[in-house]
Formats: C-alpha cells, sequence, structure tokens
C-alpha cells in the first residue's frame, strides 16, 4: 500500500514537472503596448510595473485568463495573456538581422582584408618562385657546363693515363733491355779488364824478347866487329 502511495506521488510530481517544463517558455509583451505587471491573475490586483513592448517574458502558469511570468531580472508577476505573443516581435528580428548582417559584413571584411594579404603573399611567393626558378635555371646552366668541363678534363685524364701506361710498358722494356745491356757491359768490362791484363803480360814478354834480341843483336855485333878487328891485326902482322 506504501508503495502504490509513493508510486503515485511520484507520478504526480513528474507530471506536474512536465506540465510546468511545458509552460515555461518565451513569450513577449504584443506591439505597440505598455502592459500592466500584477501582483496576482486579475485587474483587482495590485500593479507592480509596466511593460514595454517586446519584453521577454518566460511563462510559468496560466490562470483566469491571466499568464504568471518571469521576467529577465528574475521578478515574478501576472500578465493578461491576451496582450503576449510567443513569436518574436518584428522588431527584434529586425535587430536580429542587422546584427547578423553587421556581423556578416565585418566577416566579409575581414575574409577581404585576408584575401587581400593572401593574394599579396601569393604575388610575393610567385615572385620569389619566379626568382628561384630563375636561381635554379642558372644553377642548372652552371652544372651543364661544369659538367661538360669535367667530362672534358676526365676524357683528357684517361687518354694521359693511356699514355702512361704505354710509357710504362715501354719504360719497363727500356729497363729491361738496359739492364740486359748492364749485364753485357759488365761482361765486356770483365773481358777487357781480362784482355788488357794478357796484353800487358804479353807486352811485358815481348819487350824482354826484343830486349834479348838487342842485347843478342849487339853481342853479336860487337863478335863479329871483335872478329874482324883481330883477322885486320892479324893481317897487319902478316904484311909487316
Amino acid at each position: 500500500m506504501r508503495k502504490l502511495f509513493t508510486g503515485i506521488m511520484a507520478a504526480t510530481l513528474i507530471f506536474s514537472f512536465a506540465a510546468s517544463v511545458a509552460q515555461a517558455r518565451t513569450a513577449y509583451v504584443s506591439d505597440m503596448l505598455i502592459l500592466t505587471f500584477r501582483e496576482g491573475p486579475g485587474t483587482n490586483y495590485q500593479v507592480l510595473q509596466t511593460l514595454k513592448s517586446n519584453t521577454p517574458l518566460t511563462i510559468l502558469e496560466e490562470q483566469n485568463g491571466f499568464y504568471k511570468v518571469a521576467l529577465s531580472s528574475g521578478e515574478q508577476g501576472w500578465v493578461d495573456k491576451q496582450f503576449v505573443v510567443f513569436d518574436e516581435p518584428k522588431t527584434q528580428v529586425i535587430d536580429q538581422l542587422n546584427r547578423e548582417k553587421a556581423e556578416l559584413e565585418d566577416r566579409i571584411e575581414a575574409l577581404m582584408e585576408q584575401s587581400e594579404t593572401l593574394t599579396a603573399r601569393l604575388s610575393n611567393q610567385q615572385t620569389d618562385a619566379e626568382g628561384q626558378t630563375q636561381e635554379l635555371s642558372r644553377s642548372l646552366s652552371d652544372l651543364k657546363t661544369e659538367n661538360k668541363r669535367l667530362a672534358a678534363e676526365l676524357a683528357a685524364a684517361k687518354e694521359a693515363h693511356k699514355r702512361l701506361k704505354e710509357a710504362s710498358a715501354n719504360v719497363v722494356a727500356t729497363m729491361d733491355a738496359n739492364k740486359t745491356l748492364t749485364e753485357e757491359n759488365q761482361r765486356l768490362s770483365a773481358e777487357i779488364s781480362r784482355l788488357e791484363t794478357e796484353t800487358s803480360h804479353l807486352f811485358r814478354t815481348g819487350m824482354i824478347k826484343w830486349f834479348l834480341a838487342g842485347v843478342g843483336v849487339l853481342l853479336l855485333g860487337w863478335i863479329i866487329g871483335q872478329s874482324v878487328s883481330s883477322k885486320r891485326r892479324r893481317g897487319s902482322s902478316l904484311l909487316d
């Protein structure tokens, strides 16, 4: 029983809250009016203040042709419902549109400034890109020229290397021939030395032979001279 009562109370509170939420919507004082804001739902209640046209109101409840409303300041009171409208006032719509228009114009102006800035930046970047392109073209041309020069130097170096290789082969052959000639020269030098030694020995032997021959001739001449002289003396003695 207690659970049933608790459920009924909860349902009642939920429906009441839903009803109050459904009624708590925004309304406005109708155009070209000054509406009385009273303490209660009737013309016999005291007027708290007057509300100008387009004043926003938050509807809290309805009773006897009056709405209980709350102002933006938080004050609560009652107003005659026939002077309340739920469509946004045209003046507010116009003001909102004017604000939106001004915001759009400001945004358009900012976008135009950004567009001009981007255009100038793009122009500068294009100029820089053209300058960089020209610089790259010059660099490429210089590189091609340098490449041709290096290719010519490489070809010349290859040719010089070929000639040097051939000359090296000739030098090796010349060195081999020179080695052979050196060995032959050494052999001939040894032979000449040997021949000089033998010639010197023969010369000395010949000189001795010639000397002995000379001595022999002289001795023979002396002997013959002596013999002739003896004969002459003997002949003279016979004549005497």
